[in-house]
């Protein structure tokens, strides 16, 4: 499983730099999460949360919004893997408000999902 995280990860890394090199903000957004999730994947959460911060900024400036609201929902599911509770929350909170206002109505019902499970779990 090591080897496929790796290879994964070098997959992401030669898109971003093709995307990066074109201009293409979205790809390069896209990019950076994708090596997140490899990270986060791998339990090096320090590492996953550079690379969603970095995808979160460009998601902001390009004003996708769903980008950035999925974001804030793997960011929050980094900070509960860490026992971050009140973190979690409120990037889920966030990410939910964004959901809320593009109609996503699944993804609000899996952030209160979330939301449920970690609540009684804060102090």
């Amino acid at each position: 499983m090591r080897n496929e995280y790796s290879k994964a990860e070098e997959s992401y890394i030669q898109a971003r730099d093709i995307y990066s090199q074109i201009g293409y903000q979205l790809g390069v957004a896209q990019s950076f999460e994708g090596i997140g999730r490899v990270h986060a994947a791998r339990a090096e959460y320090s590492r996953a949360e550079e690379s969603y911060s970095e995808a979160g900024r460009i998601y902001h400036r390009i004003r996708d919004m769903r980008g950035s609201a999925n974001i804030l929902w793997y960011r929050g599911w980094l900070h509960r893997n860490q026992g971050q509770y009140g973190e979690a929350e409120r990037l889920v909170v966030e990410a939910s408000a964004i959901y809320g206002r593009l109609g996503v109505e699944q993804y609000v019902e899996d952030c209160d999902q979330f939301l449920d499970d970690i609540r009684p779990l804060i102090d």
